[in-house]
């Protein structure tokens, strides 16, 4: 900025006076930022209805389908044995378990070898391991010692599900250990040779063993053996999720348990509870909304219309015992118009009717989870209510950005106009006063 000094020759105040007029004509450019910084605060509330509503949305998922409503929980009552997880599909009951015996990854293990002793070494020589109906072959035509042999099979890209390990026994001798990664029978490691190697090479054998300790010899009880209300059963893995529907049972221990199953009632309980809490937030954020800077808005008042409509709007065609929030124990508050939620009335119904509280909340097309969810993502849609709204004053900041940047540009040019005008009323003056001056003293004289 160039220096300055109005007022130099007069002794008038030519700053002051230029910015005091440039005051002034800012009076516009003022108005536009004020209206610039109301906009966008408008478009930051938005953002906290949008915020509002999305968490209603959210509240309602749990709702909205009637998958949801099939939430139950099991207990075991002795976790040593048995553990469980039910998921939609599971259904109340009481399961006695008895389990005989855990499954086992299938392990063999070599004679003990000195760790420098090699094997194989002339051509055919292999040893070839098979898991299920799948092979590996470890060429040995090339002498390798026991640690060798372990990396050969653990890197091999054909490797059928068995991992090898080294056992170090002390005085450096060692054992090769095969362990099969999946449990049960049809898992087993079953070993095959070739060349010069066969079965007494290393003298493979198993070393799982049964609850008492004994080497197992029989390898199908490789496999769990469990019964369920007496009825005898076997698997391959501990994890057993195809006996009965929606329930996964996680075998921990030999013994007995019982599962019990039962519907959640306090998960959809809470559920619930989270619908009416958001559904009061949007409420509250919009009192508040109205109460700020989108205080004149017919989109706040769009809102909570197309909500308390779909509230009073009974589903039809339902025919349980309920067809109501009301009769479930929610109420509005006449006062408030925000929502009220008993939690004892809530409970008998569920009690009452199960299926018949699903549906008013759940039920296509009618439900109110259903309906509000429609609602609210057609309100949160990029083509919606809100967005809309955003878009245009967005486009209103941008215009306003565009016309004080105009406005900025000719204030400056007002503001050097002012400033030549004045710098020349500022010579006229000053030369008037010199004049003034001369004259006075040569009348003195």
């Amino acid at each position: 900025m160039a220096i300055t000094a109005a007022g130099v020759g007069s002794g008038i105040d030519i700053e002051s006076i230029v910015s005091q007029l440039m005051t002034l004509e800012r009076q516009p450019l003022v108005a536009l930022q004020r209206r610039e910084s109301d906009t966008r605060a408008q478009i930051s509330a938005y953002g906290s209805l949008k915020s509002a509503l999305s968490s209603f949305q959210s509240a309602m998922k749990n709702l909205s389908k009637l998958d949801a409503f099939r939430i139950f929980e099991s207990t075991s009552s002795d976790e040593k044995v048995m553990t469980a997880t039910a998921d939609a599909d599971a259904a109340a009951g009481i399961y006695n378990l008895d389990v005989a015996r855990l499954a086992q990854n299938h392990k063999m293990a070599s004679d003990a070898f000195a760790d420098t002793d090699t094997f194989g070494g002339t051509a055919g020589d292999q040893l070839s391991i098979t898991i299920g109906s799948d092979t590996m072959n470890v060429d040995m035509s090339t002498a390798k010692t026991l640690s060798e042999m372990r990396d050969a099979i653990n890197s091999a890209t054909d490797n059928p599900g068995v991992t090898a390990t080294i056992l170090n026994v002390g005085g450096g001798n060692q054992r090769l250990v095969l362990t099969a990664d999946e449990s049960g029978y049809d898992s087993r490691v079953q070993l095959s040779f070739g060349g010069a190697i066969n079965s007494t090479t290393f003298n493979f054998a198993t070393t799982n063993q049964d609850g008492g300790g004994a080497t197992i010899v029989d390898l199908t009880t490789l496999d769990a053996s469990y019964s369920i209300d007496g009825i005898a059963l076997t698997s391959a893995t501990n994890n057993i999720s195809s006996v009965i529907d929606g329930l996964a049972i996680d075998l921990t221990g030999t013994g007995k348990a019982t599962l019990n199953v039962s519907r959640d009632t306090a998960a959809i309980e809470e559920s619930a509870k989270s619908f009416v809490d958001a559904y009061n937030e949007v409420l509250s954020t919009v009192t508040a909304l109205k109460e700020g800077d989108l205080g004149s808005d017919s989109t706040l008042r769009s809102v909570v219309n197309t909500m308390r409509q779909t509230l009073n709007t009974l589903p039809v065609g339902l025919t349980g015992s309920y067809n109501a929030l009301s009769s479930l124990g929610i109420k509005t508050d006449r006062d408030t118009g925000q929502l009220t939620f008993s939690s004892s009335d809530f409970v008998k119904a569920l009690d009452t009717d199960f299926a018949s509280v699903a549906q008013v909340f759940a039920n296509d097309n009618q439900g109110y989870a259903f309906r509000f969810d429609a609602l609210v993502e057609s309100m949160l849609d990029e083509n919606g209510l809100i967005d809309s709204r955003v878009d245009g004053l967005d486009a209103r900041v941008k215009r306003l950005t565009t016309e004080q940047a105009d406005m900025e540009r000719r204030l400056d040019l007002r503001e050097v106009a002012l400033r030549k005008e004045y710098s020349r009323l500022d010579q006229l003056v000053g030369s008037l006063q010199s004049t003034s001056n001369f004259l006075l003293q040569n009348f003195t004289l």
